[in-house]
Protein backbone atom coordinates (compact mmCIF):
# COMPACT_ATOMS: atom_id res chain seq x y z
CA UNK A 1 0.00 0.00 0.00
CA UNK A 2 1.16 3.52 -0.78
CA UNK A 3 -0.46 6.77 0.33
CA UNK A 4 0.11 10.01 -1.56
CA UNK A 5 -1.07 13.53 -0.73
CA UNK A 6 -3.11 15.41 -3.28
CA UNK A 7 -1.11 18.11 -5.03
CA UNK A 8 -2.60 21.45 -4.04
CA UNK A 9 -2.67 24.09 -6.79
CA UNK A 10 -3.38 27.63 -5.54
CA UNK A 11 -6.45 29.07 -7.25
CA UNK A 12 -9.32 31.44 -6.54
CA UNK A 13 -11.83 31.19 -5.00
CA UNK A 14 -10.28 28.02 -3.51
CA UNK A 15 -7.34 25.70 -4.27
CA UNK A 16 -7.62 22.85 -6.74
CA UNK A 17 -6.44 19.37 -5.70
CA UNK A 18 -4.72 17.30 -8.40
CA UNK A 19 -4.33 13.50 -8.18
CA UNK A 20 -0.62 13.50 -9.04
CA UNK A 21 1.69 10.85 -7.64
CA UNK A 22 5.37 10.22 -8.22
CA UNK A 23 6.33 7.50 -10.68
CA UNK A 24 9.40 6.53 -12.68
CA UNK A 25 9.73 4.96 -16.12
CA UNK A 26 12.38 2.64 -17.47
CA UNK A 27 13.29 1.24 -20.87
CA UNK A 28 14.83 -2.24 -20.90
CA UNK A 29 16.72 -1.83 -24.18
CA UNK A 30 18.83 1.04 -22.80
CA UNK A 31 18.65 0.16 -19.08
CA UNK A 32 17.75 3.79 -18.35
CA UNK A 33 15.32 4.78 -15.60
CA UNK A 34 13.99 8.29 -15.08
CA UNK A 35 13.90 10.25 -11.88
CA UNK A 36 10.48 10.42 -10.25
CA UNK A 37 7.96 12.48 -12.21
CA UNK A 38 4.59 13.83 -11.15
CA UNK A 39 2.13 11.50 -12.83
CA UNK A 40 -1.55 12.22 -13.24
CA UNK A 41 -3.91 9.45 -12.13
CA UNK A 42 -6.65 9.72 -14.76
CA UNK A 43 -9.61 7.36 -14.48
CA UNK A 44 -10.93 8.82 -17.74
CA UNK A 45 -7.85 7.75 -19.72
CA UNK A 46 -8.19 4.34 -21.32
CA UNK A 47 -4.42 3.75 -21.32
CA UNK A 48 -1.15 5.10 -19.95
CA UNK A 49 0.64 7.95 -21.73
CA UNK A 50 4.19 9.26 -21.68
CA UNK A 51 5.59 12.47 -23.15
CA UNK A 52 7.84 12.14 -26.17
CA UNK A 53 10.55 14.10 -24.33
CA UNK A 54 10.73 11.46 -21.58
CA UNK A 55 10.74 8.63 -24.15
CA UNK A 56 13.59 10.26 -26.07
CA UNK A 57 15.60 10.63 -22.86
CA UNK A 58 15.02 6.93 -22.16
CA UNK A 59 16.40 6.12 -25.60
CA UNK A 60 13.16 4.74 -27.05
CA UNK A 61 13.64 4.10 -30.75
CA UNK A 62 11.01 5.47 -33.06
CA UNK A 63 10.87 3.71 -36.40
CA UNK A 64 9.18 4.85 -39.57
CA UNK A 65 7.15 1.65 -39.52
CA UNK A 66 5.77 2.39 -36.02
CA UNK A 67 2.01 2.44 -36.10
CA UNK A 68 0.41 5.71 -35.05
CA UNK A 69 -2.67 5.58 -32.83
CA UNK A 70 -5.21 8.22 -31.84
CA UNK A 71 -3.82 11.59 -30.79
CA UNK A 72 -0.62 10.99 -32.81
CA UNK A 73 0.75 8.43 -30.35
CA UNK A 74 3.01 5.42 -30.75
CA UNK A 75 2.73 2.41 -28.45
CA UNK A 76 5.88 1.22 -26.64
CA UNK A 77 6.49 -1.08 -23.69
CA UNK A 78 8.07 0.75 -20.75
CA UNK A 79 8.67 -0.34 -17.17
CA UNK A 80 6.51 1.55 -14.69
CA UNK A 81 7.85 2.04 -11.15
CA UNK A 82 5.01 3.13 -8.88
CA UNK A 83 3.61 2.39 -5.41
CA UNK A 84 6.56 0.16 -4.53
CA UNK A 85 6.09 -2.08 -7.58
CA UNK A 86 7.53 -2.24 -11.08
CA UNK A 87 6.16 -3.95 -14.16
CA UNK A 88 6.12 -3.70 -17.94
CA UNK A 89 3.29 -1.60 -19.27
CA UNK A 90 2.06 -0.39 -22.67
CA UNK A 91 2.50 3.36 -22.92
CA UNK A 92 1.31 5.60 -25.71
CA UNK A 93 4.03 8.14 -26.48
CA UNK A 94 2.85 11.62 -27.41
CA UNK A 95 4.41 14.99 -28.16
CA UNK A 96 1.13 16.65 -27.20
CA UNK A 97 1.02 16.09 -23.42
CA UNK A 98 1.24 19.16 -21.19
CA UNK A 99 4.79 19.72 -19.88
CA UNK A 100 3.56 19.66 -16.27
CA UNK A 101 2.05 16.19 -16.84
CA UNK A 102 4.66 14.01 -18.57
CA UNK A 103 3.04 10.76 -17.43
CA UNK A 104 -0.66 9.88 -17.36
CA UNK A 105 -1.70 6.69 -15.60
CA UNK A 106 -4.92 5.30 -17.05
CA UNK A 107 -7.29 2.33 -16.91
CA UNK A 108 -5.12 -0.23 -18.73
CA UNK A 109 -1.73 -0.40 -17.11
CA UNK A 110 -2.55 1.29 -13.81
CA UNK A 111 -6.15 1.00 -12.60
CA UNK A 112 -6.24 -2.66 -13.66
CA UNK A 113 -3.19 -3.37 -11.45
CA UNK A 114 -4.16 -1.51 -8.26
CA UNK A 115 -7.10 -0.57 -6.09
CA UNK A 116 -7.19 3.23 -6.02
CA UNK A 117 -8.96 5.26 -3.35
CA UNK A 118 -9.38 9.00 -3.86
CA UNK A 119 -10.08 10.74 -0.55
CA UNK A 120 -10.31 14.43 -1.38
CA UNK A 121 -11.77 15.38 2.02
CA UNK A 122 -8.71 13.96 3.80
CA UNK A 123 -6.47 15.08 0.90
CA UNK A 124 -4.85 11.73 0.09
CA UNK A 125 -4.80 9.00 -2.55
CA UNK A 126 -4.30 5.38 -1.54
CA UNK A 127 -2.84 2.86 -3.99
CA UNK A 128 -3.11 -0.81 -2.96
Amino acid sequence: MAVYPYYKVPAKPKPVYKPWILARLGYKKTHKVTASFPSLIDSGADSCFCSEDVAIWLGVEFLKKDKFFKFKTRKKILTLYVAGKNYDCDFYISSELPRQTPIILGQYGFFDKFQITFNQQEEFIEVV
